[in-house]
């Protein structure tokens, strides 16, 4: 997978998602059918990644920076050090907190883990679990298209 350096979010991105934000600048709902997840999620544009907002008690962070103030609330309430998942193998916070948030639905996140080749996950915020959702964001694409 090829990677770029985006100077908006000051990171190396997949250059299938920065052509994305580049066609989709207000962002795109996208209608999952994978086997853990089916619903529409609402993918951000550039500048709903850029909103800031405020945890209360927490801290304060852009959207696509998001998880880093979840995974502190699941750490600080003494949740264990990794974000359980149904199907898959628990994931650590530490490594949840660095996903790239590229989309949301219902106070869910999806996002792109830079740890791992940069596949697509989901955040549940009610129970902190995650679910791998795609191999990659070129792929997601390819198989579930935007509406």
């Amino acid at each position: 997978m090829k990677l770029e350096m985006s100077d908006v979010f000051q990171q190396r991105l997949p250059v299938k998602y920065l052509k994305f934000l580049q066609e989709n600048p207000k962002g795109a709902p996208l209608k999952n059918n994978s086997r853990w997840d089916k619903r529409t999620w609402n993918l951000m544009g550039t500048e709903a990644l850029l909103k800031r907002w405020e945890m209360k008690g927490v801290g304060e962070a852009a959207n696509y920076e998001c998880l880093k103030l979840y995974t502190q609330v699941q750490e600080e309430v003494g949740m264990e050090l990794t974000a359980p998942s149904a199907h898959f193998r628990s994931v650590k916070l530490e490594r949840v907190a660095k996903g790239f948030v590229i989309g949301e639905e219902n106070g869910d996140y999806l996002y792109l883990d830079p740890e791992c080749k940069f596949t697509v996950w989901a955040y549940y915020h009610d129970g902190g679990e995650v679910a791998l959702i795609s191999k990659s964001f070129s792929e997601l694409l390819r198989t579930q298209k935007p509406l």
